[in-house]
């Protein structure tokens, strides 16, 4: 997706009565997945391991987009339990698939660390799970009767920063499905070949 066409559709969409608001991000979100997941699904493992400018092999890359993804799970599952803000937005919390909890500084001390776990996979099951990621975030922001408007509504304030120093203050609940849909959609566009 054209990154100035996302982040205009994002002002547009902010500005809706959240009710509309869902409903919009819904057909978004069905977009975004639909391209993603093909993307994902074409890659083959020689391509997964083609190192890009920036370091990473792709399918590190993939697996970043998988592992955020899995922390915005876990910050959906927050968010119905009723919490205003979800641990995610401070970097904390985090659980890997083997159980462990961390925390973290920064985004590229998150990013970092699953680049080093992400390294040694083989492609199929990173590919998998990355994919499995996705298509949960998805269901879990536009089921009915899941993440509500209203859930997302409760969460807390937060100033989402976007290009251009456009800046939209929503509910971390939307800004957190915001960036979902950024991070596979726009982000990493380039590198998946969207």
């Amino acid at each position: 997706m054209d990154s100035e066409a996302f982040y205009q559709r994002m002002q547009e969409i902010a500005a809706r009565e959240p009710a509309e608001r869902q409903r919009l991000m819904t057909q978004l979100h069905a977009l975004v997945l639909e391209e993603y997941c093909a993307a994902v699904g074409a890659i083959t493992a020689e391509q997964a391991g083609r190192r890009l400018p920036e370091g990473r092999t792709l399918g590190q890359v993939v697996g970043h987009i998988g592992a955020w993804d899995r922390y915005l799970i876990l910050a959906a599952g927050e968010m119905l339990a009723g919490v205003e803000w979800p641990s995610i937005m401070t970097l904390e919390g985090y659980v890997e698939a083997d159980g462990k909890r961390r925390c973290y500084g920064n985004v590229d001390e998150f990013n970092a660390c699953q680049a080093e776990l992400h390294a040694d996979w083989p492609w199929p099951s990173l590919q998998s799970m990355t994919l499995q990621m996705a298509e949960t975030v998805c269901a879990l922001f536009t089921q009915p009767g899941l993440l509500t408007a209203e859930t997302l509504e409760r969460t807390r304030p937060y100033v989402w920063r976007l290009p251009g120093d456009v800046r939209l203050t929503m509910p971390a609940g939307w800004y957190l499905w915001g960036i979902a849909l950024e991070h596979e959609g726009v982000e990493h566009a380039t590198d998946l070949g969207i």
